[in-house]
């Protein structure tokens, strides 16, 4: 009888067990939480958000040494590539030197419940690989390219052999995310991407240095703008829009991504993008079909992410960089969550002075100070989660919400004694000002087709005003100025026959006929006599593409 009852107890508690197993990851299963929890929970707020407190393994390597700066946001520096991979060879386990493998389980959960054919990784990764060369290690920016850029042929002969990019990016249009696994083979990276320099390790180098594939996306875009030209040859102009709206939806799941860099990437690409078809469509006006441009003013540029509206409601602020930061601050204290002077002034002297070498004896000097004033490691974490739920809040809001000129958690904070925590977030605002640009872009690039549409129809005429092109030509709700602080529309005016100077980085040209302008970051209409300048004092033209006007003028070549 015991026997019996214990076999009945036996096979219960099996039962039990089975009916609790996870099942097999099923494809659009939801992502597994990492074997390793981090160590205390994190404040609440809107929003899903990784755990604030560090992961269970402290960083070997957390700050490495930045690479130096370039002009061109947007490159990321072969020798740099090349550098990083030669470093991380030599390094065990993690392809992000230093990172703890339950940190980037943590990075990686965003994309692990999603189908291998919804990630869009897998299509254009592994189609850059089996590609040819580019004429140069890195691409140019899309809106340097042209017919009459120097090298051109050489960029159109490689576009022209290599047609499976192209059937890449219009598969990749439709996936959820992005899906590169953060680190190494351990954590999902295919090793063929690895060996051509296609990887992502969080924290293993400043800035986009630590996020190489995102060269291979610069090249992709560049291929979709040289594709443009070549069709627009032999007049294929649905194809060419429809191939530029792919790369822009793949822009749009690399602004989704986990991190600051690759986010601010993704979202400048995208603006890129979008002046390059601007430009795209003033060199090809007499030529473009109506229906093409009502197509994509109306279901082509306000939909390049199902579910966006003008204001681009669904992109997030990036969390990733709060996991890895959090993580890299243990290096920096010792084991009485007391700061390290010595690590203070060797790593964070560094980074202060990577641009300008000759002052770094002085920055390790400041550092090493501000490492005997500086607050404790809890502490630190501390106000690391309440800036970041700060700046989440803000994010979230309407963009000229009167809440939003209350001071922020970062204006609070003493700029001594949480140093550290300063060097880590101070950058966070060129999200928000990234974000408004890139709206401004993609209303302003929807507006420009609408207008050229009723051109065209119109026997050559411009409309007088913006309203005059909808509903037939555009939609309404795509008029909208991001940088107006009343919610106002985009600005318009015909000219006529009449002509008006207009300034640009490039030298002084003329503008008349139909001009479509934002008001710019200084949320003031200068009358478009500026373009664009470097204090952000003026307007931002939209139509015609002041970068058009000064390549006709020979002030650009």
């Amino acid at each position: 009888m015991h026997n019996r009852f214990a076999l009945l107890i036996v096979l219960v508690l099996n039962a039990l067990v089975l009916a609790q197993e996870p099942p097999a990851d099923a494809p659009n299963a939801p992502p597994k939480s990492p074997v390793t929890k981090p160590a205390a929970k994190p404040a609440a707020k809107p929003g899903s958000k990784p755990d604030a407190k560090p992961a269970a393994q402290p960083a070997a390597n957390p700050m490495a040494k930045p690479a130096a700066k370039t002009d061109d946001p947007a490159a990321t520096s072969a020798k740099q590539t090349a550098e990083t991979n030669d470093t991380s060879a030599t390094k065990p386990t993690s392809a992000a030197p230093g990172k703890s493998v339950a940190a980037l389980a943590e990075l990686n959960m965003f994309w692990k419940g999603v189908s291998e054919k919804n990630r869009s990784a897998n299509f254009i990764f592994n189609a850059w690989i089996a590609a040819t060369p580019m004429p140069l290690e890195i691409a140019p920016t899309p809106e340097n390219i042209w017919p009459g850029m120097e090298g051109f042929d050489n960029w159109k002969k490689w576009a022209q052999a290599n047609p499976a990019l192209r059937e890449a990016i219009l598969k990749a249009q439709n996936s959820f995310v992005l899906g590169i696994p953060y680190g190494d083979v351990e954590q999902g990276l295919d090793a063929k991407w690895k060996a051509k320099g296609i990887w992502a390790r969080p924290g293993s180098a400043p800035g986009e240095a630590a996020f190489a594939y995102l060269n291979a996306v610069r090249g992709l875009t560049a291929f979709t703008v040289i594709s443009m030209y070549l069709d627009a040859d032999e007049k294929k102009f649905d194809p060419a829009f429809d191939l530029s709206l792919a790369m822009l939806r793949v822009l749009r799941q690399v602004s989704e991504q986990r991190m600051e860099a690759e986010k601010l990437f993704g979202m400048k690409m995208m603006s890129r993008l979008l002046e390059a078809n601007r430009v795209f469509m003033a060199a090809n006006l007499d030529s473009l079909p109506v229906a093409t441009l009502q197509r994509v003013a109306m279901k082509g540029y306000p939909f390049i992410k199902p579910g966006d509206n003008e204001r681009l409601k669904r992109l997030e602020l990036p969390e990733g960089d709060r996991v890895i930061l959090t993580e890299s601050m243990q290096k920096a204290f010792n084991e009485s969550g007391q700061p390290d002077d010595q690590y203070f002034a060797d790593q964070f002297g560094a980074v202060q002075s990577i641009n300008s070498p000759l002052t770094r004896f002085g920055a390790a000097a400041r550092w090493r100070e501000l490492g005997k004033v500086h607050g404790s490691l809890e502490a630190s974490q501390e106000k690391l989660i309440a800036i970041y739920d700060d700046w989440w809040r803000r994010w979230r809001m309407r963009f000229y919400d009167p809440i939003l000129d209350v001071p922020t958690q970062f204006s609070k904070l003493n700029q001594s004694k949480y140093a550290l925590v300063t060097l880590f977030v101070e950058n966070l605002q060129q999200l928000f000002d990234e974000r408004l640009r890139l709206i401004a872009e993609i209303d302003g690039t929807a507006m420009s087709a609408a207008i050229c549409g009723f051109y065209i129809d119109s026997a050559k005429q411009w409309p007088r005003d913006l309203s005059s092109a909808f509903p037939i030509y555009g939609i309404r709700r795509m008029n909208f100025d991001p940088f107006a602080k009343d919610y106002g529309n985009l600005s318009y005016r015909d000219l006529g026959d009449k002509s008006q100077a207009l300034g640009t980085q490039w030298g002084q040209v003329s503008v008349s006929n139909a001009v479509l302008w934002s008001v710019g970051p200084d949320h003031e209409d200068d009358g478009f006599d500026q373009h664009d300048p470097a204090d952000a004092t003026g307007d931002l033209v939209l139509w015609p593409p002041p970068r058009f006007l000064a390549r006709q003028a020979g002030l650009l070549k």
